[in-house]
């Protein structure tokens, strides 16, 4: 049965409790980002205030005239219960507080988020958070969220990743880095902070009915129910990834000071993960890596690859032995290529030209061009039977190899295999190949490591 969540994701009215018009002020940046996007009834909320960004504001949320279910609460943790009773009584349905000073602080911070869950649940309301940034929905343009408006005017690009993550700031500082750099599509972000009440486990069930979602990825301390997400990740028909923080002993203790989160176990969750088929990553940008990957199609939940056979073509014998040491390094294995795949490389290449894998392409290359010899080599090698996924070595610039390397990729007409590209070549002409490539849906890396470790990660799933 899918979550009703509707109310948060499409709300009918908006309050901003604690809202502001001193810029240096969260509630400043959280009503403005609200304004940007949200086109229904707002309600600013501060007694000090008769008007706030030109919208009429109110002394309490009991004051509002008009329709309103959903509150994003940034007052000071011991003012929140009164304001959650008055939405209550108003009938809001949901609240979103962006405040910290509960459970993440203590004893009497647990008192004080336990009284504020009370309310709610009386009143028949949930609760995001605590000590959380909201949400962001790149669809709809909703931002929800006190992030400082101008870190992400124009950076956000719409797609199919949706993102849960514990942690506020790593939805902040880690997204704006990535995003500065245009690599991800994202369908919404979530930040959920304590849990209280809302839980990944809301969400990801959310997110297995949202037409807007393709991939779901995770950030997380502790698991709110390890079995329902185990059952919910199991039957996913949309592939997940997850990072699990505080798998150490030090880092376990220092998620119950940042979330008030009990860690866990790792190696039960490790096992749990593995055997509901979600890609684990170690970092949050591995995370990202991988995330981009499969909503590009690539290791989709019903891929049958065959266990880490890669091809690598490459225009430097040096660039391939060092992916060859890292294949090794992740678990993959140099693909045994068909002796009709040889006679056909080797065809393309001078006839003193010896054809193995890793397949040196340059004398090809400066046989036939870079664009015939790798559009009809990468062909060639996605169509072995031997090979479960190709890894290309790719300079662009001046001169010859200034190309359009959408012409090489023009042979591959499913996402059976994944196809990762290592894109070299003057900073400015591989920033706008690369983009050009992703929107069509081809994955670009600038560090070979990351490609290889995704790489083990889409073909190594169980």
């Amino acid at each position: 049965m899918k979550t009703d969540l509707s109310y948060f994701f499409e709300p009918k009215g908006i309050a901003v409790v604690g809202a502001s018009s001193d810029k240096t002020k969260g509630g400043y940046s959280l009503l403005k980002n609200v304004t940007r996007g949200y086109r229904g009834p707002i309600y600013p909320i501060n007694p000090n205030y008769k008007e706030i960004l030109g919208i009429k504001a109110y002394p309490s949320v009991s004051a509002i005239e008009g329709i309103a279910d959903l509150a994003l609460i940034l007052v000071p943790a011991e003012r929140t219960p009164k304001v959650l009773e008055e939405c209550v009584s108003k009938g809001f349905k949901g609240a979103i507080l962006e405040n910290s000073g509960f459970a993440e602080v203590g004893s009497r911070g647990k008192v004080l988020q336990q009284e504020c869950l009370s309310i709610a649940k009386r009143g028949g309301m949930r609760l995001w958070g605590p000590n959380c940034m909201g949400l962001i929905d790149a669809r709809k343009g909703y931002a929800f969220s006190f992030m400082i408006p101008a870190l992400y005017d124009g950076l956000v690009i719409k797609g199919g990743i949706s993102l849960i993550v514990q942690s506020g700031l790593v939805s902040a500082g880690f997204l704006f880095s990535v995003m500065s750099r245009q690599r991800l599509g994202l369908a919404k972000v979530c930040s959920i902070g304590n849990k209280a009440d809302i839980t990944e486990i809301d969400l990801l069930d959310f997110f297995l009915h949202d037409p807007d979602t393709k991939v779901i990825a995770l950030y997380l301390e502790a698991f709110s129910d390890g079995r329902r997400f185990y059952e919910l990740a199991k039957s996913s028909p949309k592939p997940i990834t997850c990072l699990k923080g505080g798998k150490s002993a030090a880092g376990a203790e220092a998620s119950l000071s940042h979330t008030a989160s009990l860690a866990g176990n790792y190696q039960v969750i490790r096992g749990a993960l593995s055997q509901a088929r979600v890609f684990e990553a170690h970092d949050f940008f591995e995370m990202m890596d991988i995330a981009g990957a499969l909503e590009k199609g690539f290791g989709g939940r019903h891929a049958a690859f065959m266990p880490g056979r890669v091809a690598i073509l490459t225009f430097s014998g040096a660039f391939g032995i060092v992916t060859t040491d890292l294949l090794e390094k992740y678990g993959l294995t140099l693909a045994m290529l068909s002796q009709s795949t040889i006679a056909f490389l080797h065809r393309l290449s001078p006839d003193w030209m010896p054809v193995s894998n890793p397949v040196d392409f340059w004398p090809a290359v400066e046989k036939n061009g870079p664009v015939l010899a790798y559009r009809d080599g990468l062909s060639t090698l996605y169509a072995d039977p031997h090979v479960d996924g190709v890894i290309i070595h790719l300079f662009t610039g001046s001169g010859a190899w200034h190309f359009d390397p959408l012409e090489i990729m023009a042979g591959i007409k499913d996402r059976e295999k994944p196809v990762l590209t290592l894109l070299f070549g003057p900073k400015d002409e591989v920033e706008g190949q690369r983009r050009r490539m992703e929107e069509q849906g081809w994955p670009v890396f600038e560090e070979l490591h990351r490609l290889v470790r995704t790489m083990s990660l889409l073909l190594q799933q169980r």
